[in-house]
């Protein structure tokens, strides 16, 4: 499971959907349609998601929260059993990207393995799908093993 740790350039609101992930699923995750090669990025929780124990004041501390986000355990555009949740389709994302370097180029494509749910550099010519491709701001701070990718291009 390949999770973003942050939103680079924001996605369009307009062409978010509704996908059932057929699992547990939790926020920012990079998550693969059924039966597609169609890519996205969850922008909630889905239900079945725990969070781990905060304290939010002195010593209160909250855990086992596993309330997924706004109405999508509601969701009738899926199974009453899914997993449904708000996938963006668009927007550039920093993801862990294996062979990412220092050096990698501004609009090198990046590839998916949906066996690992891994996202690399390489393409293995058996089952990878196009990603998306290396987007950098102007003032980007690359790092060894990471990459802002921009999905849906």
């Amino acid at each position: 499971m390949t999770v973003a740790t942050q939103n680079v350039f924001a996605h369009t609101d307009a062409l978010v959907e509704i996908w059932d992930v057929g699992a547990a699923t939790p926020q920012n995750t990079l998550v693969q349609q059924e039966g597609s090669e169609r890519l996205g990025v969850t922008l909630t929780d889905t239900i079945g998601v725990t969070k781990p124990a905060k304290t939010i004041y002195g010593s209160v501390t909250i855990n086992g929260i596993t309330q997924p986000g706004v109405g999508n355990d509601e969701a009738l555009s899926v199974a009453a059993d899914g997993f449904a949740v708000g996938v963006a389709i668009d927007g550039t994302w920093k993801f862990p990207v294996a062979g990412a370097t220092v050096d990698t180029a501004q609009g090198t494509p990046v590839y998916f393995d949906p066996t690992a749910g891994t996202l690399s550099l390489a393409d293995d010519g058996v089952d990878d799908v196009l990603a998306g491709f290396v987007n950098y701001t102007a003032t980007y701070a690359k790092a060894a093993g990471t990459l802002p990718v921009k999905i849906g291009a």
